[in-house]
C-alpha cells in the first residue's frame, strides 16, 4: 500500500482544549459498527453513561444523543470524557479521523486534512510554497478492491497532475487559474460524456502548454467577462428546505454578504472594491492556491466513480468564490480589517457547512448540476470579475 499526504500534513496535531472551536458540536456523531459493539461491552458507571446516549442506526452502528448540540462526552473544558476514560484507541472512526479524510484507489491511499478544522486551516493557508506530496510505501495488503475502471483512473490521475500545475502556476492570477481549472474540467467532461475516456489525455496535453493556456484565457475573457453577473453571488448563500446549520456563526456571515451587496449601488463601485481587495490579497494569493489544491486533491479523482468531473471543478470554483466574497464583505463592513485568523475562521465555517453535512453536500451537488446560477458560463463570468 502506498500512502500519500500533502507536505503540511506531517505537522498536524489536534490541540484539543486549546482550540477556539470544537469539532464535537454542531453535528451528529456517527459511530461505526465495530466501535458500537465495543461500547456496548463497557461496564461500570461509564458503560451506563454510554448506553444512555447510544441510538442504534440502520448500518449497524449508532449515533450519540446530543446535549444542546454538543456531543454528550464533551466536557466543560472542551475535552472528550470518552477519550479520557477509555483511551485514544477506543475512539470511533469519525472522531479518530476528523479532520482527516481518506480516499483509496486500489493500492493508493490518499490522506489529507480539511479546513473545517481551524488548526488544519492554519497549516494549509500558511503553506507558502508550491504544494508537494509525500509518499510512503508499506507491506500492508489491500483490504478491499475499488470497482473502478483502470483506464479512466489512469487518465484522470494524469489530468489531476495537470490541474495541480494550472493551480500552482503563479504566472497567472488566482482568478485566471481557477478559470483555467474550470475550463479544463469542462473539456474533459466532454469526453467522459461521450465515454471516450482514452482521449482525456488529449485535453491534458493541450492544457500542459503555456501557450494554449494563454490563448484560452484570452478567449474566455472575450466571451464571458460580465461584471454584472457578480450581483447574483448572494444567491450562493440562500437557505433551502432542510438546510443544516452546523455553526450559528454561518448565519452571521451570510447576512454580512447580503448587507454588503445591498450597500453597493453600482457596478463600478463593486469593481472598485474588488480591485482594492485583490491588491490587498496580492501577496496572500498562496492561501487561495492551497484551497484549490485541497479541492483538487480531495475530490478530482472521485470522478472515476460518478464520471462528473465538471461537478468537481464547480466545487472548487464555488468554494473559492464563496470564501472570497465572505472575506470581502467582512472586511468592507469592519473598517478594512481582515486578519489571517479571520480568513481561517471563514474557511472553516464554509467547509463545515458545505462539506460536513451529508444533506447539505448532496443538495448543493444537485444545485451545481441544475441551477443556472451555478452554470459554467455564469461561474466563469463571476470568476473573471471578482
Amino acid at each position: 500500500m502506498i500512502t500519500v499526504t500533502p507536505d503540511y500534513y506531517k505537522d498536524f496535531k489536534c490541540i484539543a482544549g486549546e482550540c477556539t472551536d470544537t469539532c464535537c458540536a454542531g453535528w451528529d456523531v456517527d459511530v461505526d459498527e465495530k466501535s458500537y459493539r465495543y461500547y456496548k461491552s463497557v461496564t461500570g458507571d461509564f458503560g451506563k453513561r454510554l448506553k444512555s446516549v447510544m441510538v442504534p442506526s440502520e448500518d449497524g452502528g449508532c449515533t450519540f444523543t446530543l446535549n444542546d448540540g454538543r456531543c454528550p462526552f464533551l466536557n466543560d473544558k472542551n475535552l472528550c470524557d470518552l477519550y479520557i476514560a477509555l483511551g485514544e484507541d477506543k475512539l470511533c472512526d469519525t472522531c479518530d479521523e476528523f479532520p482527516r479524510f481518506i480516499n483509496e484507489y486500489g493500492n493508493i491511499r490518499e490522506i489529507g486534512i480539511a479546513p473545517s478544522c481551524k488548526t488544519a486551516g492554519e497549516l494549509m493557508f500558511s503553506y507558502r510554497d508550491n504544494l508537494t506530496f509525500n509518499q510512503v510505501e508499506s507491506d500492508e495488503k489491500i483490504s478491499s478492491y475499488n470497482d473502478i475502471d483502470p483506464l479512466t483512473y489512469t487518465q484522470l490521475k494524469t489530468a489531476r497532475n495537470i490541474a495541480y500545475e494550472i493551480v500552482s502556476d503563479r504566472g497567472y492570477s488566482i482568478r485566471e487559474r481557477i478559470v483555467l481549472l474550470l475550463s479544463f474540467c469542462k473539456d474533459i467532461q466532454g469526453y467522459l460524456d461521450k465515454e471516450r475516456d482514452d482521449l482525456i489525455i488529449n485535453v491534458s496535453r493541450r492544457y500542459a502548454s503555456c501557450e494554449y493556456r494563454d490563448d484560452k484565457i484570452k478567449k474566455l475573457k472575450a466571451k464571458y467577462y460580465n461584471p454584472k453577473k457578480c450581483f447574483n453571488i448572494p444567491k450562493f448563500f440562500n437557505t433551502f428546505k432542510g438546510m443544516e446549520v452546523i455553526n450559528p456563526d454561518w448565519n452571521i456571515y451570510c447576512r454580512e454578504v447580503k448587507e454588503f451587496f445591498n450597500s453597493i449601488k453600482s457596478n463600478e463601485k463593486l469593481k472598485e472594491i474588488f480591485k482594492e481587495f485583490n491588491s490587498f490579497m496580492e501577496d496572500k494569493e498562496f492561501e487561495y492556491e492551497q484551497l484549490l489544491m485541497y479541492y483538487i486533491y480531495r475530490y478530482f479523482l472521485d470522478a472515476v466513480y460518478d464520471y462528473n468531473l465538471l461537478l468537481k471543478g464547480k466545487n472548487a470554483a464555488v468554494g473559492y468564490i464563496a470564501l472570497k466574497i465572505m472575506e470581502i464583505a467582512d472586511r468592507y463592513l469592519n473598517d478594512g480589517k481582515l486578519t489571517f485568523e479571520r480568513r481561517v475562521d471563514l474557511a472553516h465555517l464554509y467547509s463545515r457547512q458545505f462539506e460536513h453535512s451529508y444533506y447539505n453536500f448532496e443538495v448543493y451537488r444537485e444545485f451545481f448540476c441544475s441551477k443556472k446560477i451555478y452554470g459554467y458560463s455564469n461561474l466563469i463570468s463571476i470568476l473573471l470579475s471578482i
